[in-house]
């Protein structure tokens, strides 16, 4: 029998095939071993009736005969195939019909296929075709996949421990670099895009569905305004904006996974869609060891510091997180453990995540009460000298706006510390440039001093006085208490890539 180039097509001039069962479309007849009529691919009317689907036992492009639906999403329904000359079975993704005429739609599954064919990756679900039924819709061939995804896992067993959890954040970590590596950002990682193969040892993760996926040569693909994602596992900048979303938002979101997989609930609990965004947006997410104590306090500073909120504070990169989850991974099989370097630097690495986790708060602390009383004292000095104080009442009155200015700089770090307390990367993150103005500040001063004082002695001279002093150690401080900020422009575009 020969067939045209379209598929399930025969040359209007093929006689009818006399046989057990009538076509309902076209009237020819053929035998019983014909799931589907060759020349308009209309299903045996047994067939149909049996399963509901019209495409059970059509066959696509000549070469995959549907035999069984494997699951449904709100976008494509998902079916096994079987190759007809080889026997290998494949699944294949079709868009539902009221979707295939939504041209965005169509856009988003022509991206799927072309995001992930781009990807080298063994955690990375294979596209082999890409083709279309009889009725016109597209569909994607792929590998046929064993297992279960990460969110049925996470509905039968709630939570899991980290010496379960870690190793599959690991593969979803290497997934996602080789997809960064080739140009390509997902943009909606979360538990059920995550599929567990089912293998000896610890499972094969797959990562899929590129869907809303960001391609590095198709930024007009995406609207500036729009927001793609799903909220529970979404940056703060892709809540705002999609085309805000570069690798970085893919960090956050694996981080957002095992926030999920740990504690047994996604990132700020399960509160309507509407809700979450808000809390996304302005709100850091509850401690992971608040919901489930067992999380140590290491994984949990992974954890956060992937999810930081500013983008210039997070995990530089999907291939960094794996490094440092190898660091608090279990002892594992040889493969394991020669990716993460040697079991002593394994623990090293581990303690010193933890060992700063903990200091985080309390040096939140020591740093804003010495900048507040820092603040003060410096202002009183440069009052004092500057006025030449000859009153116990000016006095006083100096005394008053130093404690006065110390109370307004503690404020701010009570206001600035009050919606970050539960993220350690956050907390470092406002701390550092207090801290560093502090010894900036301090150690201008101290050498200011030194060099006036060496200055009299050597040549009887008057280097600087006391006003000049505290002035320029007031400039010295103020430059390092914004010098994250005079570069952080340049370091994001560079992070977020």
């Amino acid at each position: 029998m020969i067939y045209n180039s379209r598929v399930g097509e025969q040359p209007a001039s093929a006689p009818a095939i006399g046989g057990d069962w009538t076509c309902a479309t076209c009237g020819a007849q053929y035998p019983a071993d014909f799931a589907v009529c060759p020349r308009d691919a209309t299903p045996r009317a047994e067939a149909v009736a049996k399963t509901g689907d019209p495409l059970i036992g059509e066959v696509l492009g000549r070469t995959y005969r549907i035999i069984g639906v494997l699951g449904e999403g709100g976008m494509a329904r998902l079916y096994e195939a079987e190759h007809l000359r080889i026997g290998t079975h494949f699944a294949i993704k079709v868009i539902h019909d009221d979707l295939a005429r939504n041209a965005d739609q169509l856009v988003r599954f022509e991206r799927e296929a072309r995001a992930a064919a781009r990807i080298d990756s063994e955690h990375v679900v294979r596209v082999v075709d890409v083709l279309r039924t009889a009725d016109g819709r597209p569909c994607l061939v792929e590998e046929l996949l064993h297992g279960e995804d990460l969110q049925a896992m996470l509905n039968r067993v709630k939570k899991l421990s980290c010496g379960e959890m870690i190793p599959i954040a690991r593969q979803i970590c290497q997934a996602v670099a080789d997809a960064h590596a080739a140009g390509v950002v997902h943009r909606d990682l979360k538990p059920s895009n995550v599929f567990l193969c089912k293998r000896a040892g610890e499972p094969l993760v797959k990562v899929f569905d590129f869907g809303v996926a960001k391609l590095d040569d198709d930024e007009n693909l995406t609207r500036t305004d729009a927001v793609m994602g799903t909220a529970a596992y979404m940056a703060p900048e892709q809540a705002r904006r999609a085309a805000d979303a570069g690798p970085l938002a893919d960090v956050y979101s694996i981080g957002a996974i095992l926030y999920h997989a740990l504690a047994g609930e996604p990132p700020y609990g399960n509160v309507p869609a509407l809700s979450r965004f808000a809390l996304v947006l302005h709100e850091e997410p509850a401690r992971p060891r608040t919901i489930e104590p067992s999380i140590p306090d290491n994984v949990e500073a992974v954890i956060q510091h992937a999810m930081a909120r500013e983008v210039g504070s997070r995990i530089a990169s999907a291939g960094e997180l794996e490094s440092q989850l190898a660091a608090l991974d279990r002892p594992a099989p040889a493969a394991r453990i020669a990716r993460a370097s040697t079991p002593q630097i394994v623990s090293a690495d581990a303690q010193t995540i933890a060992r700063r986790a903990r200091l985080a708060r309390p040096t939140a602390i020591l740093v804003a009460v010495l900048s507040s009383l820092g603040t003060g004292a410096w202002l009183a000095g440069l009052l004092a000298s500057a006025l030449g104080v000859s009153s116990g009442g000016e006095s006083v009155l100096i005394t008053l706006i130093a404690l006065g200015a110390a109370a307004a700089i503690a404020a701010f770090h009570v206001r600035a510390l009050r919606p970050r307390w539960n993220s350690s990367p956050a907390v470092q993150s406002h701390t550092r440039p207090a801290a560093r103005a502090l010894l900036a500040g301090s150690v201008a001063l101290g050498l200011l001093e030194l060099a006036t004082v060496g200055c009299a002695a050597i040549a009887h001279a008057v280097l600087l006085g006391p006003t000049a002093q505290l002035v320029l150690a007031g400039l010295v401080a103020a430059v390092a208490l914004g010098w994250e900020r005079f570069h952080l422009d340049e370091r994001v575009r560079d992070r977020i890539g």
